[in-house]
C-alpha cells in the first residue's frame, strides 16, 4: 500500500505540470446540456436513495442547533485536502492557495475543524472534485445518473468521485479511504434531505427538481474550473415539472439569510457531487 501511494503522488507530480500546459488551449464547454436517457432507471434509483436517507436526515435534523453546525464544519474541514489536490490538477492555483489556508486556519484556529474560522476571515470555501478536473481536462460529461446512495451525478462526475474516494488525502493519514468518505456522504446527503423537505412537498416532480437543480449548480462549479465567474444569471428550472424557484430566484430571496431551511434550497443538491 505504501508502495502505490508513493507512486500516485510520483506520477501526479511528473504529470500536473504537462496536464496543465495541456489544457491551456482546449475547448470546454460548460454549458452542460441535460441529458438523461435513463430516466426510469434514475427513477428508481432515487427512490431508493430517499427510503434508505430519510432516516438520517432526521437524525441529523433533530440535533440541537449547535451540534449540528459543528458537524457541518469539520464535515467541510474533511474535503479541503481534496479540493486542494483538485484546485491544482486544474491550474487554479489561487484557489489551492485559498483552500490550503482554509485548511490549516480551521485545522489549527478552528479545533481541527470543528468552527469555521476562515470564512469569517475572508477565506471562501472553493470548489474542487476530479469531475470538475476531467472538465478542465475535456473529458465529456456523458448522461446523467442517480447513483445508489451517492445520488445525482454525472457519468463524468460519477468517474470523478471513484478516483476522488481513492486518493482522497485524508484516508491516507487515517489508513482507511472507505470511513472518510462515508462519513462524508452521509452528513451531506442528510443535511441536504432535511433542508430541502419543504421543495420536495412543493414540487409537482421532486426528480425533476433535483436534476435540474444538480443541473444548474454544476454548471456554476464547471464554471469556475476553467476560471469563469460561477453565479450567473440564468431562467428558473429548466424542468417543467420542478416548480419549486431555481437557484437564482432563491439565492436572491434569501440575500442576506443563513443557508439553512428553506434558504437553503438555493443550494438544492440533496446529495454532495462527489464524496
Amino acid at each position: 500500500m505504501q508502495c502505490v501511494r508513493r507512486w500516485v503522488k510520483c506520477a501526479v507530480a511528473w504529470a500536473l505540470p504537462l496536464l496543465v500546459a495541456g489544457c491551456a488551449g482546449m475547448q470546454r464547454d460548460a454549458s452542460l446540456p441535460l441529458h438523461d436517457p435513463n430516466e426510469r432507471m434514475n427513477r428508481g434509483v432515487m427512490a431508493l436513495n430517499l427510503a434508505v436517507m430519510r432516516p438520517a436526515a432526521e437524525v441529523v435534523s433533530a440535533l440541537p442547533g449547535p451540534v449540528h453546525d459543528r458537524l457541518r464544519d469539520f464535515n467541510a474541514n474533511l474535503r479541503e485536502p481534496r479540493v486542494f489536490v483538485n484546485n491544482l490538477l486544474q491550474g487554479r492555483f489561487a484557489a489551492a492557495h485559498a483552500t490550503g489556508g482554509r485548511f490549516l486556519v480551521n485545522s489549527v484556529l478552528g479545533v481541527g475543524g470543528l468552527f469555521d474560522i476562515a470564512s469569517r476571515a475572508g477565506l471562501e470555501q472553493q470548489s474542487g472534485d476530479f469531475g470538475q478536473t476531467l472538465f478542465a481536462w475535456g473529458v465529456g460529461a456523458g448522461p446523467y445518473v442517480m447513483r445508489p446512495y451517492q445520488g445525482p451525478a454525472t457519468m463524468r462526475d460519477a468517474w470523478g468521485s471513484v478516483v476522488d474516494m481513492f486518493a482522497n488525502p485524508v484516508g491516507w493519514i487515517t489508513g482507511s479511504q472507505i470511513v472518510p468518505n462515508i462519513g462524508t456522504t452521509v452528513l451531506d446527503a442528510a443535511e441536504r434531505l432535511g433542508d430541502l423537505k419543504k421543495a420536495e412537498n412543493a414540487s409537482i416532480d421532486f426528480y425533476s427538481f433535483v436534476r435540474s437543480s444538480y443541473y444548474q449548480k454544476r454548471r456554476a462549479e464547471l464554471r469556475e474550473a476553467i476560471g469563469l465567474p460561477g453565479a450567473v444569471d440564468s431562467p428558473a428550472l429548466e424542468d417543467p415539472a420542478a416548480t419549486v424557484p431555481g437557484p437564482s430566484a432563491q439565492s436572491r430571496s434569501c440575500a442576506g439569510q443563513p443557508a439553512r431551511g428553506t434558504c437553503a434550497v438555493a443550494d438544492a443538491n440533496p446529495w454532495p457531487v462527489a464524496p
